[in-house]
C-alpha cells in the first residue's frame, strides 16, 4: 500500500529547508538569492509547479533575502490555487520570462529592462546596504543587465548546495518513502523479467510504482541487456530480452515528495550467471563494499579519495571516475573521485575538497566490465551518513 507523510512532518521539512538555506546564506555572506533551477526552488519552498518544463523554460524563479524575504515569480500568481498551502512564500508575481521563445527579436530588449527593473527593486529594499544578489542560473544578457544597474551579481550556488547536503530527520523520513517506492518497481521489473519482452517493457513498470507512490520522474534510461550493459551508459529501447541476459537497472529515481533513490541493480533474465558473470558481480558487490566502509562524519572528500578502494587494471578502464555522489532531491554535491582517476576529466567533475557531514546522504557507485567483453555489472547502493558511521537505506537485495 502507497504510504504519505504526517502533513505534520511536510510542515517541518519545508521550515527545515528554507530556514537551512537562510543559515547558510548568511554564513556565506550572500545577500539575496535569484534561483531558477526547479529543484532548488522546490528545496526552499515545497513549490513543485511544472519542474520539467521550468529545466527548458524559464518560466518561474525565486527571491530570496537573507532576513527571510521569500517571493515567487511563476507563470501564473493565484496564490490560493496553486501556492496557497506554502507558507514558505511571502508573495507570489507573475514572471517576466527573457528569451527568444517567449519575447522574439523586437520584444527582448523591453523584456530584458523590465525584468532587470524588478529585480534590482526587490535587492535593493531587502538589502539597500549590499547590492549583491547570487544566482543558481542565469543568462549573461540578464547578469550585465543587474550589473548595469549597480547590482553585483555572484555565485549562489554555494549555499545552496550547502544547504541541500545535510537533511533534516523529516528529509530523511521522505528519503525511506522513495525508496519505497523504488523497491516496489525493483519487485516489479524483476516478477515480468523473461525472455522475449524488451527493455521497455521491464522499465515501465519502474515508472508506473513510481507515479504511483506520488512520485516525479527518472533521471535518465538506464534499464539495459546483454550487449548493451557493455560499455554502461547506453539507453533503454526495445532490445528484445534472451536467455542468459544480464540486466542492469540504475534507477535515478526522483519519487516521492520529490527525493531521489539512486541504486543500481543487475540480475539475469533466465538460468543461472556462468563463471565471468559472477567474477564481475563480485567485483562489483566488493568495490561498493570497500568504499562504503570508509565513511564517517569528519573524514575529508579527498581521504576518501587517497583510500578509495579501486578495481584491477583490467575493470578498472569502464569504471566510474567517481566513487560517491550525493543524493537529496537529486544528484547533489559532493562528488568524489576514485583514486585511479583524480586526474581524469569526467562529467561529474570532483576533485575538491570537504568534510562529511552526519545528515548527508551518499551513493557509492560501481561498474565492472572489461573492454570489449560481452556484458557488465553495474551495483550502487545510499547510505545516510549517521553520527558513528552510516546506515543503509537502500531496501532492495542485492543477490
Amino acid at each position: 500500500m502507497v504510504e504519505t507523510l504526517p502533513s505534520a512532518t511536510i510542515h517541518r521539512m519545508r521550515h527545515y529547508r528554507k530556514n537551512r538555506l537562510l543559515q547558510m546564506m548568511q554564513e556565506l555572506d550572500v545577500p539575496t538569492l535569484l534561483i531558477y533551477d526547479p529543484v532548488n526552488i522546490r528545496y526552499a519552498t515545497d513549490s513543485r509547479n511544472v519542474q520539467v518544463y521550468a529545466l527548458n523554460h524559464d518560466c518561474r524563479y525565486l527571491f530570496m533575502a537573507a532576513d527571510g524575504t521569500t517571493e515567487l515569480f511563476d507563470w501564473v500568481a493565484g496564490h490560493d490555487a496553486y501556492h496557497g498551502h506554502l507558507d514558505t512564500i511571502d508573495m507570489v508575481h507573475t514572471a517576466r520570462p527573457v528569451g527568444y521563445m517567449s519575447d522574439g527579436e523586437e520584444n527582448f530588449d523591453n523584456a530584458l529592462a523590465l525584468w532587470a527593473d524588478e529585480i534590482t527593486a526587490l535587492v535593493r529594499r531587502t538589502s539597500p546596504d549590499d547590492l549583491r544578489i547570487g544566482i543558481d542560473r542565469l543568462t549573461p544578457f540578464q547578469a550585465t543587465a543587474l550589473e548595469a544597474r549597480g547590482v553585483s551579481v555572484i555565485n549562489g550556488q554555494a549555499p545552496i548546495y550547502r544547504a541541500r547536503a545535510v537533511k533534516g530527520p523529516e528529509e530523511v523520513e521522505a528519503q525511506r518513502l522513495s525508496a519505497k517506492a523504488c523497491h516496489d518497481g525493483f519487485q516489479r521489473m524483476f516478477a515480468v523479467t523473461q525472455p522475449g519482452v524488451t527493455e521497455s517493457d521491464i522499465w515501465a513498470h519502474l515508472h508506473a510504482a513510481n507515479i504511483e507512490w506520488e512520485g516525479e520522474w527518472i533521471n535518465a534510461r538506464y534499464l539495459l541487456s546483454g550487449e548493451k550493459t557493455n560499455p554502461w551508459a547506453q539507453e533503454t529501447g526495445l532490445r528484445i530480452i534472451r536467455p542468459g541476459d544480464l540486466i542492469g537497472c540504475d534507477s535515478d529515481l526522483i519519487g516521492p515528495y520529490g527525493y531521489a533513490h539512486d541504486i543500481s541493480r543487475t540480475w539475469i533474465a533466465d538460468g543461472k550467471p556462468d563463471d565471468r558473470q559472477r567474477r564481475l558481480y563480485a567485483a562489483s558487490f566488493e568495490h561498493v563494499h570497500r568504499n562504503m566502509e570508509l565513511l564517517k562524519p569528519g573524514v575529508t572528500f579527498m581521504e576518501l579519495t587517497e583510500k578509495g578502494f579501486t578495481y584491477s587494471p583490467e575493470l578498472a578502464e569502464q569504471n566510474f571516475t567517481t566513487i560517491f555522489h550525493g543524493l537529496g532531491l537529486e544528484n547533489e554535491w559532493p562528488i568524489i573521485k576514485s583514486p585511479d582517476k583524480r586526474d581524469i576529466p569526467g562529467a561529474y567533475g570532483g576533485g575538491y575538497d570537504g568534510v562529511i557531514e552526519a545528515g548527508m546522504t551518499l551513493c557509492i557507485e560501481s561498474y565492472a566490465g572489461e573492454v570489449g567483453g560481452p556484458d557488465g555489472v553495474k551495483l550502487e547502493e545510499m547510505v545516510l551518513i549517521t553520527a558513528d558511521g552510516w546506515e543503509q537505506l537502500s531496501t532492495y537485495p542485492l543477490d
